[in-house]
Formats: structure tokens, sequence, C-alpha cells
């Protein structure tokens, strides 16, 4: 029986991403902590399985593979789940929201979360936050418009749902909060209350 091997760390949101949608495929995976606080994303072994030093990673049976919505897709695909869907217009909505989230909600959620959550506090760089946190809720308030008429991202509860969920769940560790986003609030409940949901932390 073929079990998925994935490159993790626990407080990583895109490492998350995989977690959940393997979870929810209800998918055999081994979880191999890399512990990017002190470095084993630059030693060689991992440089050998990903040149960028990045995580997650997947080795699917002899299959290696990174970037966290890169790898959303393609268990989807191997796995025939219907989290990508059959229709070639939700496909496309999917498709345009996965790249979104990587353009326009993860650098700056996800950035700003690093320096406060991680960094000392002498280390934090004020006006690079206040650029992130900016640029941030521009991408909340066209999420927020959009979830007025969308229950997900897609017709249904999609890949495009767990790509966005993590960054935008633990945005408040950025100091960018979600209380006056009533429809986002409203989409994570609904993505909290999907079959086999895993919490992030």
């Amino acid at each position: 029986m073929n079990i998925i091997k994935l490159y993790d760390h626990e407080l990583s949101g895109n490492c998350y991403k995989v977690r959940l949608l393997l979870s929810q495929l209800s998918l055999d995976f081994e979880s191999i902590k890399i512990d990017v606080f002190k470095g084993e994303n630059k030693k060689d072994f991992f440089k050998e399985i990903n040149p960028a030093m990045k995580i997650p990673v997947i080795n699917d049976d002899g299959l290696i593979l990174n970037e966290s919505n890169a790898i959303l897709l393609y268990l989807c695909d191997k796995y025939k789940s219907k989290l990508v869907s059959n229709s070639i217009e939700s496909r496309a909505k999917i498709y345009s929201w996965l790249i979104y989230n990587k353009t326009s909600v993860d650098p700056f959620l996800a950035k700003a979360r690093a320096i406060k959550k991680f960094y000392p506090d002498d280390k934090q760089d004020l006006n690079e936050l206040k650029y992130l946190k900016i640029e941030g809720i521009k991408s909340l308030n066209l999420i927020d418009n959009y979830l007025k008429t969308s229950n997900f991202f897609s017709s249904e509860y999609s890949v495009a749902d767990i790509a966005m969920y993590p960054y935008i769940k633990l945005s408040y560790e950025g100091e960018i909060f979600l209380d006056e986003y009533e429809n986002i609030l409203k989409w994570i409940e609904r993505v909290e209350n999907t079959d086999k949901f895993k919490p992030i932390y």
C-alpha cells in the first residue's frame, strides 16, 4: 500500500493545506517534519528533494512535487476527487482563485503573520508590516464581497477553499482582524463544517 510522504511543519499554513486535503480524501500519509526554524530546509538532504528549499513537498510513490496549490490539484486529479469539479466552468473558477491566492492573499497575510508571530520585536519592519496590512485588507475586501453571493469559491466546496482557508483564518496573528468581514466569517464556519475537517491548531 502506497503511503504518501509529506515534508511538513505544523505551523506552516501551506503545509496545513496539504494535510487537510489528504485528510478529506482519506489518503494515508506520513508527515516528516522539516524544522525550518532550525534551517533543516537548507540542508543538503532536503535540497536534493526540493532545490527551492521550501515546504510542503510530497513524495507520492516516487513522484516528488512541491508548491502547495500544485500539490492540491495533483492529488485531486490522481485520486479522482470532486474537490476539483468536472465542470470546465467551475474548474476555471477554481484555477483563477488558486492563482489569486498565491499572488494577492498569501503573500500579504502569511508574511504579516510571520513578522508578528515569528520575528523578534527588534527585527520587525513596521513599514513593511503596514504595507502588508494594506494589501491584505484589499484582498479581504474583494473576497468578502465575492462571498456575499457564493457559499464557496466555486459552486461547491473545493480546493480553492482549502487554499484560501489557512492564512485567512490565521490573519489575526498578523494583526489583520476579520471582525468586519461577515461573509468571510460565515465562509470559515462552512469550511470548518465540511466532512473530515481537521483544525489548523
